[in-house]
């Protein structure tokens, strides 16, 4: 989480959507890699602070 901190930030999320979006990527993607896992998230996080 502490590597899309600054992402988040610059879109204008919180720490309680991040660490939430970051935790629901977690938990539906538990096979994929770390690598895969960011991409997701910083997709989601996209989608949050349209």
């Amino acid at each position: 989480m502490a590597r899309l901190d600054g992402f988040a930030r610059g879109l204008g999320l919180d720490e309680a959507v991040t660490r939430m979006i970051v935790e629901q990527v977690v938990v539906e993607m538990p096979l994929a890699e770390d690598e895969e896992r960011m991409i997701e998230a910083r997709h989601r996080m996209i989608i949050a602070s349209a």
